[in-house]
């Protein structure tokens, strides 16, 4: 229980997590909370939404709000991706720029440091992937205290910590740095809260993982995965989901020869389900073609795109 007294001691703030695709964004936060909260897959943009991840600590609330990668390509989808990452920046007490030090910088580095270096509140440079190649993470230092001399004024800053979120390796360094940034503060959320993404998109996204794992590439930006029913009974949750592709012959891909791909995707999202409930799960998952989705506003607000 937290007092008047232990209030005035305690720091919380929001802490967002940006980078380009597939720098391991997701795997970072659900290392730093310690508990899955943000899907996690091999094929960039699987993020879509800012999913607030909560860490709880002895007079501490660290609120993570992950994010999708910056794109450079051009798309409804792609355009609103841009738009949720910069949001994510607004109302943050700290900044956490994920780099995957094992690949070349780009131009897409580039125009996020541009974004980054404008900020006025403490940035920290993860250099991520470091179990891998780290044959670019002085580059990245590099390339960031360039982008600072060439500001006018104030010189941003930035620490840089190397880690790696798959083995978990300087995290709690991380967890430190974090915490002697952050603001004092009362919580945000109950302390026993982990997430405030709303339960239907947690489970869409869940799907949508175990989906993109089973297809390797085969689909990586044409499918969609909408929850159109929860039925929460005493013994059992009955979910409905709909995954949506745009051609006949990705239907056919998703549904995989005798059923046997979209079987195996429905046990392996139904196992995580159960978890989130404690409850059996029946798990009803349909696959139906709408032409063009990624390119149509309504459609993908529909789907929850828009949702911030």
């Amino acid at each position: 229980m937290i007092t008047k007294e232990s209030e005035k001691k305690f720091k919380a703030g929001f802490v967002a997590v940006l980078g380009r695709p597939n720098t391991g964004k997701s795997t970072l936060m659900n290392a730093l909370v310690g508990e899955k909260v943000s899907i996690i897959s091999p094929i960039p943009q699987t993020t879509r939404h800012q999913i607030r991840g909560i860490l709880n600590l002895e007079g501490a609330q660290i609120v993570f709000v992950d994010t999708p990668g910056m794109h450079s390509f051009k798309d409804h989808l792609a355009e609103h991706l841009n738009v949720i990452s910069k949001r994510s920046i607004e109302g943050s007490d700290i900044i956490v720029y994920v780099v995957d030090v094992s690949r070349r910088i780009g131009k897409e580095e580039s125009r996020l440091m541009d974004i980054i270096s404008t900020q006025n509140i403490p940035v920290i440079m993860v250099l991520n992937k470091i179990d891998l190649k780290s044959v670019y993470l002085n580059s990245y230092i590099e390339a960031w205290q360039k982008k600072a001399d060439e500001k006018v004024g104030k010189k941003p800053s930035a620490q840089f910590i190397p880690v790696s979120a798959k083995t978990g390796k300087n995290i709690d360094e991380l967890r430190a740095a974090l915490l002697e940034n952050l603001p004092q503060s009362g919580p945000f959320y109950d302390t026993d809260t982990l997430t405030d993404f709303p339960i239907q998109f947690r489970i869409a996204d869940i799907v949508r993982e175990k989906l993109f794992l089973a297809l390797d590439r085969e689909l990586p930006h044409s499918v969609a995965v909408e929850v159109s029913a929860i039925k929460d009974r005493k013994k059992v949750v009955h979910i409905e989901v709909t995954i949506y592709v745009q051609r006949n012959s990705q239907k056919k891909i998703v549904i995989g020869k005798q059923g046997r791909g979209l079987k195996a995707i429905g046990t392996l999202a139904r196992s995580e389900i159960e978890k989130i409930y404690d409850k059996k799960v029946y798990l009803e998952i349909w696959v139906k073609v709408l032409s063009d989705w990624q390119h149509r506003p309504r459609i993908l607000k529909e789907l929850g795109y828009w949702w911030v």
